[in-house]
């Protein structure tokens, strides 16, 4: 059991790599900017 789901992690993480070096450079900045504002985000919404 543990043996398939390092194996199921594993291929995980090889299918984030591949789909990461798939998309175009504007998409991954978008991406990259959006990861930087996700610590502030639940500031923003506080009264």
């Amino acid at each position: 059991m543990k043996k398939s789901r390092k194996l199921m992690a594993l291929a995980a993480l090889a299918g984030s790599v591949a789909l990461w070096f798939s998309l175009s450079e504007s998409t991954r900045r978008y991406i990259v900017h959006l990861g930087k504002q996700v610590p502030y985000l639940p500031y923003r919404y506080f009264i």
